[in-house]
């Protein structure tokens, strides 16, 4: 009967204990929540709501609100690998990124405002809807830029909006986004506003624009890529003054900026044009000349080396000679003297 009894009690406690189990079976997103204080938490994210986040304490079933300015730090646990879409971003495979990451990082979006572990990822994909012209992609994610509280991230979402007006030909919120950067960001301002110039079919102030970043930001490595990117498409832009030097300053320009800022959107965009306007043909007749020169350089070493040697041994040769006379000369006279 005890045996009976203590079966049952332990068929109770199992029971139990796998119903308590289904009951704080959660949905969201996991991660670690760091606050202010440097304490970290498992949490499951369940939305945002205006500034703040709501999420649910590990294995509880119960939502609670934090504000988003005061936490630190979220970790996430993506099912991709962050390193190899950055390579993959890196040698300018942007399909590739897009393809990589997927429908996965749309469920980090959200939460990006607050610092994390994707930040550096969620910019890879943003430049990869840029590149590959997918605006409204590329819009959603600038939006998160703009609700980010870094500075940087925050100007960086306002140039991408910029740049998208300008893609679609809305140049009165291009400027509108312009007038309303801080008065820090003078770069940026010049940037937009060279970007403004060009469409309005003034690349020639558009590239003096750009000349005054070069001048007074020459280290704003955030601005000046694609200010000089934007160069050489003002100097397609000119083509009909000059279609052959202005194509080449194009050409030259562009792979520039492709060799200086490899690694980066902009240089993948350079290198594109640069073998669209036949930089990759161009390069092969410089190799191909450099080649030649090279291999005319060995040839006249050889030669001179050649022929130093060959003086060298006309000079050794002669003074044997010589040496030879001396002797037979020295012999004789001692013979006639005896």
């Amino acid at each position: 009967m005890k045996c009976v009894l203590m079966s049952l009690v332990i068929l109770g406690s199992i029971t139990a204990s796998a119903q308590q189990n289904k009951e704080i079976e959660q949905t969201g997103t996991p991660a670690v929540m760091e606050v202010a204080n440097g304490k970290k938490v498992k949490v499951m994210l369940q939305r945002v709501e205006g500034d703040r986040l709501i999420f649910q304490p590990y294995k509880q079933l119960r939502d609670m609100p934090a504000p988003m300015d005061k936490l630190a730090q979220l970790t996430f646990f993506p099912k991709f690998d962050p390193k190899a879409v950055e390579e993959m971003f890196t040698a300018g495979d942007f399909q590739g990124v897009i393809d990589t990451v997927g429908s996965d990082m749309e469920e980090f979006v959200p939460y990006m405002p607050v610092p994390n572990n994707l930040r550096s990822t969620f910019v890879l994909v943003y430049h990869s809807y840029k590149s590959l012209e997918d605006y409204e992609s590329a819009a959603r994610y600038a939006q998160q830029l703009l609700a980010m509280e870094d500075v940087k991230m925050k100007l960086l979402g306002q140039v991408g909006m910029a740049q998208i007006a300008l893609a679609q030909g809305d140049l009165v919120l291009a400027e509108k986004i312009r007038s309303e950067l801080p008065k820090d960001a003078e770069a940026a301002s010049l940037y937009i506003q060279a970007a403004i110039e060009r469409a309005n079919g003034e690349p020639k102030q558009a590239i003096q624009t750009v000349t005054r970043i070069i001048e007074n930001h020459p280290n704003d490595v955030e601005i000046l890529p694609a200010s000089e990117l934007l160069v050489a498409y003002c100097y397609l832009d000119m083509t009909g003054t000059n279609s052959v030097i202005t194509t080449n300053s194009a050409m030259n320009t562009a792979r520039q900026v492709k060799n200086m800022y490899a690694g980066t959107a902009v240089a993948v965009n350079a290198e594109k044009l640069w073998a669209e306007l036949g930089g990759r043909e161009v390069e092969a007749r410089e190799l191909a000349i450099k080649a030649e020169m090279e291999e005319a350089e060995q040839a006249a070493e050889k030669k001179k080396a050649e022929q130093m040697a060959r003086r060298k041994a006309e000079k050794a040769a002669v003074q044997a000679e010589a040496a030879n006379t001396d002797v037979s000369a020295t012999t004789e006279t001692k013979t006639e003297s005896e």
